[in-house]
């Protein structure tokens, strides 16, 4: 062997090896798996809107973002699922907010929810938000379609949009993003049943039947 071809073999080594160092350190093994469980007290915050009872036999969390088409068509299948279990102390829908970066209206969005959710209609603006994505997602002046939505909810608007301009909520959202990046959240929507990260929403016979199974 020649010195160039021993040089060229060491060289193609190295970058062998960092390739799979990089897939080990980016691959599959870097994002939860459906199926995986965590506490599922970790996943609720004192700050965290909630449908019920922090400490309801059966949780289901969801890590969303109000821009994520995905998300936007999962929720009405989350509205199903509320709305059978409302009144029910044992169930507890939570919401978590893991705006994405290619979503260049997701963190105001999730401002408007909070600045709603200080006035007592969080749910009311999440509803919205999600329902009327099409309306804001791109626009360049988000702020003024979600100022007309508080007016309809009949909030004081000029509190609303200052909280939203002071970014009062910042911390709140941050903490939720923090919480999902530390489970491996890496996609919305991201919901968890009782600290079992599920693949995907079931329809509402089969999560009625998985969550009689908790009980």
């Amino acid at each position: 062997m020649s010195r160039e071809t021993g040089i060229m073999l060491g060289i193609a080594g190295l970058v062998l090896a960092g390739g799979i160092a990089l897939f080990i350190t980016t691959g599959p093994g870097n994002q939860a798996q459906p199926g995986e469980a965590v506490d599922p007290q970790s996943l609720v915050l004192d700050s965290s809107h909630m449908t019920g009872n922090k400490n309801a036999k059966v949780t289901l969390v969801e890590f969303g973002d109000f821009q994520c088409p995905a998300c936007a068509a999962a929720h009405p299948k989350v509205k199903e699922i509320i709305e059978h279990y409302k009144g029910n102390a044992d169930f507890n829908f939570v919401f978590r907010n893991f705006p994405l970066s290619q979503h260049k209206n997701a963190v105001i969005a999730a401002e408007a929810a909070e600045a709603a959710g200080s006035q007592g209609k969080y749910w009311e603006m999440h509803d919205k938000l999600y329902e009327a994505q099409g309306q804001w997602s791109e626009s360049a002046a988000p702020l003024d379609i979600f100022a007309g939505y508080a007016a309809q909810l009949s909030l004081n608007v000029d509190q609303f949009k200052g909280d939203i301009t002071n970014h009062k909520f910042t911390s709140i959202i941050t903490a939720d993003q923090n919480d999902g990046t530390e489970l491996k959240v890496n996609s919305t929507p991201t919901f968890y049943l009782n600290g079992e990260k599920l693949g995907q929403l079931p329809s509402l016979n089969d999560f009625i039947a998985k969550v009689d199974s908790l009980k």
